[in-house]
Parts: C-alpha cells; structure tokens; sequence
C-alpha cells in the first residue's frame, strides 16, 4: 500500500530544507508551507494550532481555510520549493522513493509533486465528516496498522549529522542501505558538543521499556540503570547502541520494540540485542540492532559480522526466521498480556505482510583518519577533504560486507548500516557517556 503524503510527512520531508527558513524547528516549516501556498494570506494560527498541524494534520476547518486561499491565489508552492538547491531536492527525491511515494520523481520534478500531494491531502481532509460523529478507534494495533509509536526525539538530527553519501550493498537482493554522516560542523578534530545534546534528549527514551510511563522515571534511576550495564559490559558500548536507536528511529522509521538496557516494571537484565520494527509499504521487518565502536574501520565490520555470526539464533547453514530474534519473555515483562498477543500476532507471517528473514541495523564508529594534514587547509578545503575521506571509508566498508555477506549466506537479509567517524571511537565513546551518565568504566577509559 503507498504511503500517503500528509501535512506532517510533508513538514518532515522539507524541514530544514526550506529556502527563507531561519532555524530548523518543524513549526516554522509548517507555518512557511502554509503561507507560501496561500500566497501568504495566513498568519494568524497560534502556536498551539501549529503544532498541532505538525503532529497531527490539518483540521478539517483549517483545510478548507487553505484551500479556499489556494483557489484565490495565483502564486504556486512549486515556484517557492523550486528555490531550493539542487543537491537538496535529489535528497528530497531520494527519501520520497525510499518512503515508496513516488518510483519516478526526480530533483526536477519534487516541487510540483509535493504541491501536488499537499493539495490533494487538504482536500481529503476538507471532505471527510465531522470527527465527532465517526466512531473512535479502540484498537490502535488492528484499526490503525501501527503497532508502536515513535520514541526517539529527532528534531535536533539535522543538526547534529550530516548525510555525506547513501549507497547500496550489491550482494544483498533486499531492501538495503549504507549510510555516511559526519558531525557537523565538518571539520577535523570534531567537536561532541550537539553529538553529547542529542543523546541526552534521547538516554530516556532508549532506556525507558514501552508500557512504562517516561514521567515515571527519575534521572537518577535511568543514569543509575545505564551505570550498571556499563559496569556489567552488557552493552559493550553504550553510545553505539543509543545511537543505532536513534539511526534506526529516524533515518528507517523503525520503531523499537525493546534496547539491552532498559526500565520496566520488573527486575530484568536483558541480555539481548536491542530489537526494532520497520513498517515499508505495507511490509514489516523485525530488525536486530548492533553497534561497534572501534578505531579500525576494518575491525569494527570484522567484529559486528562476529557478532552477527554468534547471536543466539544465528547460524550461516540457515535462514534465520524474524520472529526467531524476538525474546518474548522481555515482551511479557513490558507489556501487558493482552498488547503482547497483539504484537505476536501482527508479525504472524502471513499474506505476505512480514518479512520472513532477520533484517539487521548496524551502527559502525570508527576512528577517522585523513589522508592529507588538515592544519594547513582552509575551512572549505578541509571540509571537502573530511567528506572525500568519508565516502572512501564508505567504499571500503561496501567492498568488505559485501564479501562477508555473500560469505555467511545472509543475501536474502536486509542490512541498514550507519556510517560515524570519531577523533576516537574507542576513547570518545566512554567519555562522551561519562559526560551524560556520569562516570564508570566498562573496560574503556573513564
């Protein structure tokens, strides 16, 4: 089934690429979307309403509203997005491919397709009934066809990475993509500073077991949980696996079912790899989160494909089953009796509506390591080198999955692989969670 395009999709899509934008907050995009198709006759919502538009769609009023300036007004929302660059509107293009909108749009051809998808969107919204006499949806998993809702809190990603490169692994016949970000601002030695807030934004989220209420959870007790398994090695890196949580959560839109350290409403240390749900046209795919932080760049793939190699499940004679990665005493220990059933239920093989094979989400730090001295290069020049050397790296990781893929007979898996270079990954990871969490030492340095 094709994904529809509505308002809060759109907003995503273009934030932050908008061409008068001053900040990255998805309300201003709204609000420049809605002024910029009604040939700017729409000022007055409050900020209330816009983020409700944001989180939830157009009102049935407000569509109208907009409509009826649209039918006014001879400006074009094309002509504004038109003025967006090149580079950003094959992105654009790229991410409505990857969310199955479109199979044929190209850069040139975005800005009246996304003018086309709004319009169309406002007026399914202006002739639908009145809400209040439909009836309410009591079962969110059956009515809906979302099982979960997202965690990761995301806005602050776009400026925080930056995409240098996506690209494919050839021996892999599935969905499949290999991502290379590099912090901004792109220069060597990087600076943690965004790196260390996002993650903050996100250690309760990583940590918190669905079913328990976030607000119901102290600072201390999360930073105290993540202290532990720090300790324990159970993960052996904490920032690699927060980050493959939110990698998986914003660049797939793969929801989490559950990470290897989390609060719930029992005593458990789940000894498990952290476990995601992707939902692609209509397809869902169960997938296993892992993350290596290592400053070999080839070790770190050596040691992820071992450690693929080892988990539980695991074995290269055989096709590993996506329901076979689902622990389903850590479902029962966060969610109620009847919610797990639903879940178990919805990831049932059948009518082609799961996919049958592991899918697996990797998270690769690495230390990076330029070919050319940066001391003496200008800003721009150094920043062009740092993104060559990361597309070389990208090069080299494509050459050495593709082998060890096609090696243990994993084709028919799909791999979503994350790309992150550190001054050092080994050293940079502990310091960085000592800096959020406080201090510890799970085999790193403090």
């Amino acid at each position: 089934m094709k994904r529809v395009a509505d308002f809060p999709y759109l907003v995503t899509l273009l934030n932050p690429y908008l061409p008068d934008a001053t900040g990255t907050s998805r309300a201003e995009t709204a609000r420049l979307l809605l002024e910029h198709v009604t040939n700017g006759q729409i000022h007055d919502y409050s900020d209330a309403s816009i983020n409700s538009f944001v989180d939830k769609g157009l009102s049935r009023s407000a569509a109208r509203s907009v409509l009826g300036y649209i039918d006014k007004s001879k400006a074009q929302l094309s002509e504004y997005l038109s003025e967006i660059g090149d580079d950003q509107l094959t992105l654009i293009a790229n991410q409505l491919k990857k969310d199955g909108l479109s199979r044929d749009v190209y850069r040139g051809t975005v800005p009246t397709f996304l003018e086309k998808c709004l319009v169309i969107n406002l007026k399914d919204i202006a002739d639908r009934k009145n809400k209040r006499k439909q009836k309410k949806p009591t079962d969110k998993i059956s009515e809906q066809g979302e099982v979960l809702s997202k965690t990761v809190s995301d806005k602050e990603f776009s400026t925080v990475f930056n995409e240098i490169a996506v690209k494919k692994v050839p021996t892999i016949v599935n969905q499949n993509a290999i991502h290379a970000f590099i912090l901004k601002p792109e220069l060597f030695p990087f600076s943690y500073k965004k790196l260390e807030k996002i993650v903050m934004l996100n250690i309760t989220n990583y940590a918190v077991a669905r079913g328990v209420e976030r607000n119901e959870v102290t600072g201390f007790k999360v930073g105290q949980l993540l202290r532990n398994y720090a300790k324990s090695g159970i993960p052996q890196n904490l920032l690699g696996e927060v980050l493959t949580y939110v990698f998986l959560e914003h660049v797939e839109d793969a929801k989490k079912l559950y990470t290897r350290a989390e609060i719930s409403n029992y005593s458990k240390t789940i000894n498990s790899e952290g476990i995601y749900l992707r939902n692609s046209e209509g397809i869902r795919q169960l997938i296993l989160g892992a993350s290596q932080l290592n400053d070999n760049l080839q070790d770190a793939v050596n040691s992820l494909i071992s450690k693929l190699k080892t988990f539980r499940n695991n074995k290269s004679d055989e096709l590993i089953i996506s329901t076979d990665l689902i622990d389903e005493s850590i479902l029962d220990a966060q969610y109620s009796d009847e919610d797990s059933k639903k879940i178990l239920q919805v990831l049932i093989p059948e009518e082609n509506n799961v996919d049958e094979i592991a899918s697996y989400g990797l998270f690769i730090g690495y230390r990076f390591k330029p070919n050319e001295n940066l001391d003496n290069c200008n800003s721009k020049e150094a920043k062009n080198i740092c993104k060559q050397t990361v597309k070389d790296d990208l090069k080299q990781v494509i050459s050495q999955l593709s082998k060890e893929i096609q090696s243990n007979k994993w084709q028919k898996s799909s791999f979503y692989v994350y790309l992150l270079p550190f001054i050092s990954a080994e050293k940079d990871g502990d310091r960085i969670m000592s800096n959020i969490i406080g201090g510890y030492d799970y085999g790193g340095t403090k």
